[in-house]
């Protein structure tokens, strides 16, 4: 049995992975989806101080307090950062991490620095009374497949999130990685792909869009398992 903590993207929240995370249980896996701190069931505790850090510590102190050991630490999109930043902190914990057409931070960096482009196209999403948040993007006509998805469960995100560098980022090669690069356009994370195998990393495609753990929900967890599979087989 594997221990699986999920780490979703921007201005969704735990709930993001409810057609990923019923594949990992009924396998038998420990599965935890967090919603980082602001956003879904927790959005109410969004503040203009809610940044990167915030969700670096939500994430490593959650492997701190529930005393998870050997965790499968994945991130989609955003959650790239945060994975990035919590394998750093607690490091003994992590026994493996993967990402989910995310960003693939080095210390100092920050998601604006990854992807320039999207600063300026993020400006128009500020929210006029508080433009420390941003209103969510249009993912029916930014992603592909959404078709039926569930738009009203999306909330602000605030801003610093995606300004804040991470301020320690997991070393390449320290802890055994894989990136899973969604080909399908807009494919805005071929660059992190192409990072992540110059890391070494196992890096594999698939013809989905960006949202692929809605859109394409067993294949996501198919990748999840064989990581978990792979792994008690190097065990043995």
């Amino acid at each position: 049995m594997a221990t699986f903590v999920l780490v979703h993207g921007s201005w969704t929240g735990g709930w993001n992975w409810e057609l990923v995370r019923p594949r990992l249980e009924a396998t038998g896996h420990r599965v935890y989806a967090p919603s980082l701190t602001g956003l879904g069931d927790r959005h109410h505790l969004a503040t203009e101080g809610v940044g990167l850090s915030t969700h670096v510590d939500d994430i490593g102190l959650l492997l701190e307090w529930e005393r998870l050991e050997d965790v499968v630490l994945v991130g989609h999109s955003y959650g790239g950062m945060v994975i990035t930043g919590a394998a750093a902190r607690v490091p003994e914990r992590v026994g493996h991490l993967v990402y989910i057409d995310a960003f693939l931070p080095r210390t100092g960096e920050s998601a604006w620095d990854l992807l320039p482009w999207q600063r300026a196209a993020s400006q128009e999403l500020r929210l006029e009374q508080q433009p420390w948040l941003l209103r969510p993007a249009d993912f029916g006509a930014v992603f592909p497949g959404l078709d039926g998805f569930d738009t009203t469960r999306l909330t602000p995100m605030p801003v610093r999130t995606h300004e804040e560098p991470l301020v320690a980022a997991a070393e390449p090669g320290g802890i055994a990685a894989t990136y899973l690069h969604c080909t399908a356009a807009p494919d805005a994370f071929g660059e992190m792909a192409r990072r992540a195998e110059a890391d070494g990393m196992t890096v594999s495609e698939t013809d989905a869009g960006h949202m692929a753990i809605s859109t394409h929900p067993a294949e996501v967890a198919r990748v999840l398992l064989d990581t978990a599979a792979h792994r008690d087989k190097a065990r043995r």
